[in-house]
């Protein structure tokens, strides 16, 4: 077995007339769940069963936001020509990447299609491999 490579790409963000691109990397099935188990929490309760026990009744919740947000923060790694409403360079910070993320209308759409572009191509190279 192997550790793989991490894959990156960049993508231009087409019709754009600032003409950006994103650096995406691909998220491993492990760095997802590490950011589920970060903005998850546990809460365990007890309840009194018919006999009068305490029983444990454990729930789990996700922060849906803040899941978005870490996922977002790991895939984007760079970008170009993205500016602030100045036409100032913005820089590829995690403060930057939030604030273009709720400023910049369609970039969470275009992001998400990019690494579901990635995940596709790196799905269709695996499938070549096992054939070969």
């Amino acid at each position: 077995m192997r550790i793989t490579k991490t894959v990156e790409r960049w993508f231009p963000a087409e019709k754009d007339p600032d003409k950006s691109e994103f650096l995406i990397r691909h998220l491993k099935a492990a760095e997802v769940m590490d950011i589920s188990y970060a903005t998850s929490k546990q809460e365990t309760k007890y309840k009194a069963d018919v006999d009068g026990r305490l029983v444990p009744e454990m729930t789990t919740s996700m922060d849906t936001k803040a899941h978005n947000d870490a996922a977002f923060c790991a895939a984007v790694i760079d970008w170009k020509n993205v500016y602030d409403e100045n036409g100032d360079a913005l820089e590829c910070t995690d403060e930057n990447k939030m604030r273009a993320m709720r400023e910049i209308d369609g970039l969470t759409l275009f992001i998400d299609s990019c690494r579901e572009s990635l995940a596709d191509d790196i799905e269709k190279d695996k499938k070549a491999l096992e054939k070969n």
